[in-house]
């Protein structure tokens, strides 16, 4: 990549960041005195099924000795803040939250010889931070229905040690971390049913895309997939 073009996706990275700030920073002024204190928090776990996320490891000795690292489904956990705005007929307002995943991945490969064994110890990290616009309805007294879509800043982190058994007694080492950030975006949708005491547990679904440059994956890639989260809401 030329220096203009990492000038450029850098420049887009803080931009983006800076609106995801400023959006949550208007939030308040946004809102009247009654909306504000109907603000509510979700929290959410649940998993990530990634689309064609590949990391391809080589063999520092020989690079002829290789093999993928296939990333498919991901632990998330997170927590989101809701804050209607208008509430007639139905809910409308502004979300915003963060999510977090991590994934372990290890795979050997074997030389043709036989005589080299590269082990590969790969582990990813992913945070993402959103908000956007949201609508809710309410079905029956105890049914809430919900859609949100927006922009979302996304940064990874992905640790790679590879263990070369060159010999029977000789063993080499290399350790390699990359770390990026890039825009996108997400929307999702979900179901909550209220208990007695006010509190709400229901099953959100989430998808999203975003540009993550990592070393080891191919430029032209998009970090992309659909979320399957548990939600809880606590009573106001």
């Amino acid at each position: 990549m030329c220096r203009g073009e990492m000038q450029s996706s850098c420049r887009g990275r803080i931009i983006s960041g800076l609106l995801l700030i400023l959006c949550l920073g208007w939030t308040p002024a946004l809102a009247d005195d009654d909306s504000t204190t109907d603000i509510h928090v979700q929290v959410m776990l649940g998993a990530t099924q990634y689309s064609d996320l590949n990391f391809k490891n080589q063999g520092t000795t020989d690079p002829s000795v290789e093999a993928d690292s296939e990333i498919t489904v991901m632990p998330t956990l997170g927590i989101c803040g809701v804050m209607p705005l208008l509430k007639k007929p139905f809910t409308l307002g502004l979300e915003g939250g963060v999510l977090f995943g991590w994934r372990n991945d290890n795979v050997t490969a074997v030389g043709q010889n036989g005589t080299l064994r590269v082990h590969f110890d790969n582990k990813l990290y992913l945070l993402d931070l959103f908000v956007g616009p949201y609508v809710s309805a309410n079905i029956g007294q105890r049914t809430r229905i919900y859609l949100g879509a927006g922009p979302l800043l996304m940064a990874g982190q992905y640790d790679k040690r590879t263990d070369e058994q060159v010999s029977g007694s000789e063993t080499i080492r290399d350790d390699k971390t990359s770390m990026v950030s890039g825009a996108g975006l997400y929307a999702r949708a979900g179901i909550e049913f209220m208990f007695e005491d006010g509190s709400m547990m229901g099953l959100c679904v989430r998808g999203f895309k975003s540009k993550l440059d990592f070393e080891d994956i191919p430029e032209d890639t998009d970090v992309k997939g659909i979320q399957f989260l548990i939600t809880f809401t606590p009573s106001p």
